[in-house]
């Protein structure tokens, strides 16, 4: 049977066959099969009163006629006594609401009450999965509250209800939610049931991992381990059955349940195989699942053949990397698949295997995903051996992929070719440009030579583009001169270079020519040497006869349209279409009109003459993103523009009437050549969508359209362009159809590009259309013919013409011809917006005489032209110069000749001048437009002596135009074949490109040296990117006086002139960067680069770093390095790695400043260097923000440390230091142990491991050291730790005395929080602690300033923002949040007796200073409010104010007391507080926010009302009164002795069982662990006291996520995420106006303990709640 054949067993026993038809659903004689999975089949009769003499008979499975009869008895029917047996079904599990009508009849009325929700729910989750969701959430925990034994079937019902649409994710969560209920409540558990259900799902595919774990540790501790295992073993088929792969642990948790078991491991995990492997999901198993099962699986297929060839059926899809695809063959190997494979194909081959398929699909694996860069060796190998049965079979195998996301591996490729192995020639062209970058990175002593490939007719072109894509690798250089000296790719590379040379040569227009010279210049420094003929035949082309050619045939500065020039003349002059403020709108949306504009003006340009000269009423304050929109129709001009966010319209003949436009129909956005609109005859414009009529402020949107004067279509798209028909008065659409001209153009060969077309009535005006026209209509047609590659197209004149050798999708479309004086009628081709010019059947790619785009201002083939029409406009181009035209026509190649040679001599002349003027000093902006007008007037003049019969202006200068395009390409021709000198080559690279260590990657650094350097992390580093370290060498070389080397600076930053006597390198360093700020952490990062725990890549990063860092005058001289922001006005710069001089002194620009820079100025960040320590201003930049960059570490401690690490390693770790430095600065052992360890970032349970410390614990130390080094600087304690002898670091250890004397010097007199207490505290509460305790260092609470409202502007939008005179002094509400919080937390954990303790008081009272500051402004932090309003509208209608206005004169707008307004973006306002004017925790204003976000929604003031409150003030001042005594007052036994016994006595309780009640009752984290720690129990103790308490009805026992302990109060439970604990719902009223993030007493410990009690002694103890449905029965509490 072969791997493809399916079996169909049909069972061979009666009883086997009743099985199959009991498992398929039918229905058997009674008592037809025996065992658990069969029920009877029952009859039941009901009868019900308004139904006399009616019988309600009902089939029903025996285990459900109970909750039968009570759910029809919940509806009023009675059951008749007999219920006979007819039958045998499948048993079925209990499920909502029958179980609870069963198990609970008490509370089956509510069960049933649920139901109509529940079918509502399910209704609604077809369409509105998240709602129905929601609300089974909703449902859920009312039950929760009330009736938690509900909750497992009601959740697997509420799964049933996803799974019937087909929604296993939910369905997979509320499986899990039910299961989850059952642990939390410690429901009983029916074996038989959960079995069932869990089956159900794990077929359906509803059981995901974390279910399935969490049942198996359910399943060790409820059954034996032979049921365990036999359980999970049924779960974990069922569930890959129903296609969920298997889980990464799987075979752990089995081998541990088979050992448990005592079982055969060997035989059972075959077994399990087995099955898995036949699953479809197993191709999803992780890469852990063949690993751990390798051994079972070879020892599997040894013994069966269908494992084997199940094997070569799938490959992982984990398999993602070489290391995986070397597991997965290996596996193949050991399998014996690859046997099957390999061996000789004997009539037919290995059953079930097609050995050509396999590699395929392997071949297909191996180019997958994008960063998949490794070699594969191993299939390298296999191929080998698979060779003569594959070359046998004769079966093309697919290995090659072409195409933009084609993925080739050339080395599996050239192993097949090699081998003659038939490989089926891939679809497509290019691609492997990508694929050869990645070969030619692989060790050349490795890679194969490709002689194969290169050698094959069908791969070898291939090869030869992804050759010449090379050249616009960044790293071309490099690459090239690999190709250039390898054997087989220099022949690849020569026959590239002739075949480039052949093209170039042949190019008939000049775009061709240029494209092809642009992409050899990259080769030019091999060139020569690989093809010399190549490159002689280029030198040796004359430009003259193409520049004759292009001339002859047309250009597009023939034809001119009188009045558009006119028009922009015009706009010109209001000198308001650039600049700030200003922009320009070219709009062809209203054929046959073209309509200008700026901000001055608007015009509308008819065929003969301007119709409307508009002037704008837009505001100079618009959004800058968006362009103001036009439309005209029957004389009247629409004008649209958007501010702040919404767009504003009026029309020209009532500029005074703004309106907010709507629109109706939909756009098309695709780009085509057809116009937007067109008049109609009756007035108004039709749209595509609608009739636009003036005066309208509903408008239509617009589409392209086309008419033949009374049919009208418009462009759709239905998998493709097409035309349909619509009623262009309601826009009402309809088939899809063309006009009779198009109909007509469709019969002829290939297919109709109806994207291209167009067709409208002729328009007044147009009748001389170059175009051409039949009288009555304007258009064309295209067609494109796949099999022969032409695209033909065809005008209404009936002229056709064609481009050859085209594109399907790409590429410029003909869509006719110019009719141009003379004769020439040169194709117009068109793609996208761009316009290109052609002869009658050019090829499409490189035949274009001339390009240019719409809008755009004088290109180089429409020189001439001031502004180019769309398309579509182009009817209304008239002859500029019939003498001048004839005169282009009847050029001859001499003639271009002289031509060239003229402008080549003007140009010099022009440069030699331009040199002159700039070295006296920069040109100004007038100055540089002087020279530009000399130049095109220059150009004139020489067209004007070479053809003195041209005589417009215009066409002068299209002519100019074009000559300097081929005079261009000359001199880039010239420079192609002029061999590169070695200087020449080596500025054409950064300095120190090559310098590329492993482990010097700016990643790697960056990572190496974070957390001892500011913002080391924030900057995005390339992949492969070494700029760190080449940049510090190249800067290291040009402080030390060498010129910059690298590429050359741009060259109007070369020749400008530098105020003060600076001058500029001609070379750059290379740009970018952030490293000056590594030079103050030298001595940190010196003994980082020694400490055992730094990691080796981290390690030799920091050396390398170090090393680069000797090289020169960088470091050891403080005082002479600094960094400096510089900014320069004008825009457009390029100054990174511009180097400075000016004397000794030496300034190297490293890079743009983020966010300085704007349209008229940039920032750079640059460092300077001055021995003499003198520094000054720098050229005309100005200067700010000067960081000085002092280091103690010269170049020779540099090199020193360098050569010791690289010789004896890390230095020793010394515990006995960590003790030293523990004591000498009171931080902590932990702390100490990260100190002397360089702060390691962040470090892992491995790194952690090695300095003695937990992971977490680790952690919790770091956060408190980087908070520190806000108070100080920490890494200069680090650094202390390197001794001045380098050497003693290993033998006698690190220099503690001399850090802990820097640590006196930043940190002493700080208050520090223990490290136990920093535990309790919990992660992200450092830096808050360190403020709440040392107030009188932190500059926001000790200071004061002024604020005052400044505008601002950034990307062209302008906004209002609250500035600060003192930015320090101002608090954000985030600071007194966290401020708040971490008081209260302090208060709470800390142990009565603490010193800490004593600062609370004094930390809050200053806090309240603070707020009482009349002059502090607090920004609330948001603008809009739930129901849409904004919050300072809603603000102003409260206190009875204007929409709008009421600013005092510095800007501010008083709301009452507490609010003030400023401006922010637009018209929306910044709402502020002002604390000083509160009144205290009950202030109206509170009231007021919370009423307007709503009781649940954000509190922005909740910290200062925290402050203000009393609550805050008894927390802080607990246990500091007289003899308050030491211990933790959540210890009832401490705190609360009187309510331990009241408790004891009221229950019956031991004190501790009573005291662990009350610990349950009132605290919000009575952790087991956390109460030990209280009381000081030990865990016998412990254990006793919860076995008393457990056995009584005050809690329940069970187990719940994150709760960290097993006793619970009865009730609802409230399973918060993290970090905040969960805890009962009972509880949550206790922690009123506590901070969601961590609920912690408002007020003393003490008094928590007594409001809990106090509820439970006055009715209102723990309990669950009563259920409350539709039902009207009373059930149970």
């Amino acid at each position: 049977m072969s791997g493809n054949d399916t079996t169909i067993t049909t069972p061979a026993t009666g009883e086997e066959r009743a099985a199959a038809l009991l498992e398929a659903g039918a229905i058997l004689p009674p008592a037809t099969l025996t065992g658990d999975d069969t029920d009877t089949l029952t009859a039941r009769s009901y009868r019900h009163p308004v139904l006399p003499g009616r019988t309600v008979v009902r089939l029903v499975p025996g285990t459900l006629g109970e909750a039968e009869d009570l759910a029809l008895d919940f509806l009023g029917l009675t059951r008749e006594p007999d219920a006979p047996t007819i039958g045998q079904v499948r048993r079925e599990t209990l499920g909502f609401p029958a179980w609870a009508l069963v198990n609970d009849p008490a509370n089956g009325h509510h069960a049933l009450a649920l139901v109509q929700d529940i079918e509502r729910l399910a209704a609604m989750a077809a369409t509105r999965a998240g709602a129905a969701k929601d609300g089974f959430d909703a449902l859920g925990t009312r039950l929760d509250r009330s009736a938690p034994h509900f909750l497992p079937t009601f959740y697997e019902q509420a799964a049933r209800v996803f799974l019937t649409h087909d929604n296993t994710q939910y369905a997979a969560a509320f499986f899990g939610k039910a299961r989850a209920a059952e642990r939390v409540h410690s429901l009983e558990i029916d074996e038989a049931r959960q079995r069932a259900v869990f089956l159900e799902f794990a077929f359906a595919g509803a059981l995901t991992v974390k279910a399935l774990k969490e049942h198996l540790k359910d399943l060790t501790a409820r059954l034996s381990p032979d049921a365990a295992w036999a359980e999970f073993r049924q779960l974990t088929v069922e569930r890959c059955a129903a296609g969920l792969p298997p889980y990464a642990s799987l075979p752990q948790d089995a081998r541990a349940l088979l050992r448990a078991a005592g079982l055969d491991q060997a035989r059972e995990e075959r077994d399990l195989l087995r099955e898995l492997l036949a699953s479809p999901a197993v191709v999803r198993a992780p890469l852990s699942f063949w690993q751990s099962y390798r051994e079972p699986i070879v020892a599997l297929a040894a013994d069966e053949p269908a494992v084997r060839r199940r094997l070569l059926e799938f490959i992982p899809a984990t398999a993602t990397d070489e290391a995986a695809d070397t597991l997965w063959l290996s596996l193949l190997a050991d399998a014996g698949a690859q046997d099957l494979l390999t061996a000789p194909d004997t009539g037919g081959g290995a059953p079930g295997v097609d050995a050509a398929d396999w590699l395929s699909r392997w071949a297909a694996h191996l180019r997958s995903g994008w960063q998949r860069t490794d070699r594969s060796p191993l299939t390298y190998a296999l191929v080998v051996r698979m060779a003569p049965r594959l070359r046998t079979a004769g079966r093309p195998t697919t290995i090659a992929a072409a195409g933009r996301y084609g993925r080739t591996d050339l080395e599996l490729l050239d192993v097949a070719l090699a081998n003659g192995i038939p490989v089926a020639a891939p679809e497509g062209s290019g691609g492997w440009s990508r694929d050869l970058e990645q070969w030619l990175a692989q060790p050349a002593g490795e890679r194969r030579d490709l002689a194969a490939v290169a050698a094959d007719p069908r791969f070898a072109p291939l090869l030869s583009t992804a050759v010449g894509d090379l050249g616009r690798h960044r790293d071309s250089r490099r690459r090239l001169e690999q190709i250039a000296t390898h054997p087989v790719l220099r022949v690849v590379l020569h026959d590239w270079l002739a075949a480039r040379a052949e093209e170039f040569t042949r190019s008939p227009g000049l775009p061709g020519a240029d494209a092809v010279l642009s992409t050899l210049q990259s080769f030019r420094t091999v060139a020569a040497e690989v093809n010399p003929r190549a490159v002689a035949r280029i030198a040796g082309h004359r430009t003259a006869p193409v520049l004759a050619h292009t001339l002859r045939a047309g250009i597009i500065d023939e034809l001119g349209w009188p009045a558009l020039d006119k028009a922009v003349r015009r706009l010109d002059a209001t000198g308001r279409s650039t600049g700030k403020n200003g922009w320009f709108a070219l709009e062809d949306s209203s054929w046959p009109v073209l309509i200008l504009a700026n901000p001055e003006r608007a015009l509308v340009v008819g065929p003969d003459e301007i119709l409307l000269d508009h002037p704008l009423r837009i505001p100079d304050r618009i959004d800058s993103w968006y362009t103001p929109d036009f439309r005209y129709v029957d004389g009247e001009l629409f004008v649209q523009w958007r501010q702040d966010g919404k767009l504003r319209a009026y029309w020209s003949s009532r500029p005074a009437e703004i309106f907010t436009p709507t629109y109706r129909g939909s756009a098309h956005w695709r780009t085509a050549p057809a116009p937007t609109s067109h008049p109609l005859p009756g007035g108004g414009a039709a749209t595509g969508t609608g009739t636009l009529r003036a005066g309208d402020t509903q408008l239509p949107t617009v589409r392209y359209v086309m008419s033949d004067g009374t049919g009208h279509w418009r462009l759709s798209h239905r998998s493709r362009p097409v035309w349909t028909e619509y009623d262009p008065h309601t826009g009402e659409g309809g088939r899809a159809s063309l006009p009779a001209f198009l109909a007509t153009a469709a019969e002829g060969p290939g297919e109709l590009r109806q994207e291209n077309c167009a067709l409208v009535p002729l328009a007044p005006g147009l009748e001389n259309t170059p175009l051409g026209t039949d009288g009555a209509l304007l258009g064309w047609w295209t067609r494109y013919d796949a099999t022969t590659g032409d695209v033909r197209a065809g005008g209404t004149d009936g002229r056709t013409v064609s481009l050859t050798d085209a594109g399907e999708t790409s590429g410029p479309m003909p869509v006719g011809s110019l009719l141009l004086p003379g004769g020439a009628r040169p194709v117009v081709a068109v793609q996208g917006d761009s316009v290109s010019l052609y002869d009658d059947g050019a090829p499409q790619a490189t035949g274009a005489l001339g390009r240019a785009q719409k809008g755009r201002r004088h290109q180089d083939y429409a020189a001439g032209t001031p502004l180019l029409a769309p398309l579509p406009h182009w009817h209304a181009l008239r002859p500029r110069d019939t003498a001048g035209s004839l005169a282009l026509r009847a050029l001859t190649d001499e003639q271009a000749a002289d031509l060239i040679a003229a402008v080549t001599e003007a140009r010099e002349q022009h440069e030699q001048a331009l040199a002159t003027a700039r070295s006296g000093g920069t040109l100004t902006p007038e100055q540089q437009k002087e020279r530009d007008r000399g130049w095109q007037q220059t150009l004139a003049a020489v067209v004007a002596r070479a053809l003195p019969d041209i005589t417009d202006p215009a066409l002068r200068k299209g002519v100019a135009g074009v000559v300097v395009v081929t005079e261009r390409l000359c001199r880039s021709l010239e420079r192609f074949v002029r061999p590169p000198q070695p200087a020449e080559v080596r500025r054409e690279q950064e300095m120190f490109e090559d310098y590329r260590p492993e482990h010097g990657e700016d990643r790697t650094i960056a990572a190496a040296v974070t957390g001892l350097v500011t913002g080391s992390g924030s900057v995005y580093h390339p992949q492969k990117s070494w700029l760190t370290l080449q940049q510090i060498r190249a800067v290291q070389q040009v402080i030390a006086g060498r010129p910059a080397t690298g590429r050359p600076l741009i060259k109007r930053h070369r020749e400008e002139t530098l105020a003060g006597g600076w001058t500029t390198d001609e070379g750059t360093a290379p740009g970018g960067g952030g490293w000056p700020r590594l030079l103050p952490a030298l001595p940190a990062l010196c003994h980082r680069a020694t400490a055992p725990a730094t990691g080796e890549s981290a390690r030799e990063a920091l050396l390398l770093l170090l090393s680069a860092l000797a090289e020169g005058p960088l470091t050891g001289t403080p005082g002479t390095v600094r960094t400096v922001l510089l900014r320069a006005e004008g825009r457009d710069q390029r100054r990174a790695g511009q180097v400075l001089r000016h004397g000794e002194r030496t300034v190297v620009i490293l890079g743009r400043q983020p966010g300085c820079h704007d349209r008229d100025h940039a920032c750079w960040i640059a460092l300077d260097r001055d021995p003499q320590g003198v520094f000054g201003p720098v050229a005309q930049f100005t200067h700010s923000d000067e960081q000085p960059l002092d280091t103690t570490v010269t170049a020779e401690r540099a090199a020193e440390l360098v050569a010791l690490v690289r010789e004896r390693g890390p230095a020793p770790w010394r515990p006995e230091a960590v003790d030293a430095l523990a004591a000498g600065t009171g931080a902590g052992p932990a702390r100490a142990a990260l100190l002397l360890a360089a702060l390691p970032d962040e470090p892992g349970a491995a790194t952690a491991a090695t300095i003695g410390l937990k992971a977490g614990t680790a952690k919790i130390a770091g956060e408190l050291l980087t908070a520190l080094s806000r108070h100080g600087d920490l890494s200069e304690v680090t650094g202390a730790l390197l001794p001045a002898d380098l050497p003693q670091l290993w033998e006698t250890g690190p220099d503690t005395a001399a850090a802990i004397a820097r640590w006196q010097h930043h940190f002493g007199g700080l208050r520090l929080p223990a490290e136990d207490t920093m535990t309790e505290l919990g992660q992200g509460e450092a830096s808050s602690a360190l403020t709440v305790l040392n107030p009188g260092r932190v500059p926001w609470i000790t200071r004061t300033t002024t604020q005052r409202p400044v505008s601002q502007k950034q990307h062209h939008h302008e906004y209002t923002e609250l500035a600060a005179d003192d930015p320090a002094a101002i608090p954000a509400l985030g600071d007194l949040s966290r401020a708040a919080q971490t008081l209260l937390n302090l208060a709470y954990v800390l142990p009565y007796g603490d010193p800490l303790r004593a600062a609370l008081p004094d930390a809050l009272a200053a806090l309240r200073h603070r707020l009482t500051d009349p002059g502090l402004l607090l920004a609330v932090g948001y603008t809009w409010l739930p129901d849409g309003r904004q919050l300072s509208a809603a603000l102003r209608q409260a206190h009875g104010l204007p929409e709008t206005g009421g600013a005092d004169r510095d800007g501010f707008t008083p709301v009452g007391e507490v609010f003030v307004l400023i401006p922010s973006y637009g018209s929306s306002e910044t709402v502020l507080v002002r604390p000083a004017a509160l009144k205290g925790a009950d202030d109206p204003a509170f009231g007021l926010l919370t009423g307007l976000t709503g009781p649940g929604g954000y509190n922005p003031l909740w910290s200062v009302s925290t402050l203000l409150g009393e609550g805050i003030t008894e927390a802080t001042a607990a246990g500091l009164g007289p003899q308050p005594g030491t211990g933790h007052a959540q210890d009832p036994e401490f705190s609360v002795p009187d309510l331990v016994t009241e408790a004891a006595t009221a229950h019956g309780l031991g004190r501790d069982a009573a005291a662990l009640y009350l610990q349950l009752l009132a605290l919000p984290d009575p952790t087991d662990r956390r109460l030990t720690h209280w009381t000081g129990w030990k865990p016998a103790r412990s254990k006793r006291a919860r076995a008393e308490l457990a056995a009584t009805g005050l809690v329940v026992e069970a187990k719940r996520p994150r709760a960290g302990r097993t006793l619970f109060l009865p009730g609802g439970w409230q399973p918060h995420q993290a970090p905040r604990l969960p805890m009962e719902i009972w509880k949550e009223s206790l922690y009123d106006g506590s901070a969601r993030s961590r609920p912690v007493p408002m007020g003393s410990v003490p008094d928590l303990f007594r409001r809990a009690w106090a509820r439970t002694t006055e009715g209102d103890a723990p309990a669950y709640e009563e259920l409350t449905t539709r039902a009207t029965r009373k059930g149970r509490r």
